[in-house]
């Protein structure tokens, strides 16, 4: 199941989209016309139920946040609803035995709604940008990840390289290091090494050209660079 959202994740996004702007409508439409008959009243329910029900579906596989998110959206739009087909028969009350009747819904009765629907789609919104596109609430200086620094760097996998035409027999990186390198090698994840001219990223298990390969290490401490295995050591 998984696997089948992960596949069809801009399609659900797209389905959301169209599920936020037919909600726009339905509220559009029952806060305009006020048709207060027991057709349209189930007739939106059920539409906006289902609608709020998709939306919360297919954000729940992206994590808890965005699920808890939406479902806070869902309650206020399925109340703004409900408020918008508040009873409209009009109210009795008796003052000092004269009774006046009022209506119901109320011009502040449809200020409510439209509150809550509004703060509803918005959480709805949110949710979906959570669950999909959280890169847009990022800030623009937003601090790079740790792994980001590495990344620009391609990744060692034991290539066979011709050089000139011939075949470059290939050592373990170990050969090249210092009693001292080999006693720090648990620290590391990948050992920063230039290989025939390029800077690659390598396992401490890698097999490297041996007369190619220059392992980079720092200026003043003479340490291997290196992406760290464990946070809190730097190289």
């Amino acid at each position: 199941m998984y696997l089948w959202f992960q596949r069809n994740e801009s399609r659900l996004l797209a389905v959301d989209i169209v599920c936020i702007v037919i909600l726009f409508f339905v509220h559009l439409f029952t806060s305009t016309f006020q048709i207060f008959t027991p057709e349209v009243e189930t007739a939106v329910q059920i539409t906006v139920i289902v609608l709020v029900s998709f939306i919360a579906l297919t954000v729940a596989w992206k994590g808890i946040v965005p699920l808890i998110i939406s479902i806070l959206g869902i309650g206020l739009i399925q109340y703004s609803m409900m408020l918008t087909y508040y009873p409209p028969e009009p109210g009795i009350r008796d003052l000092g035995g004269a009774k006046f009747t009022y209506p119901f819904f109320t011009p502040t009765l449809g200020t409510a709604s439209n509150m809550h629907f509004f703060l509803g789609l918005s959480m709805s919104t949110l949710s979906i940008i959570i669950a999909f596109r959280p890169s847009l609430l990022f800030t623009r200086n937003r601090p790079e990840s740790l792994d980001s620094e590495w990344s620009k760097y391609p990744v060692w996998y034991d290539n066979t390289l011709l050089t000139d035409g011939r075949m470059e027999s290939s050592v373990p990186v170990k050969d090249l290091m210092t009693g001292q390198d080999r006693y720090l090698l648990w620290r590391y994840e990948y050992i920063l090494a230039d290989i025939y001219g390029t800077a690659h990223l390598l396992r401490p298990t890698a097999l490297v050209p041996k007369d190619s390969t220059h392992i980079l290490r720092e200026k003043d401490s003479g340490l291997v660079i290196g992406k760290a295995r464990y946070n809190g050591f730097f190289m």
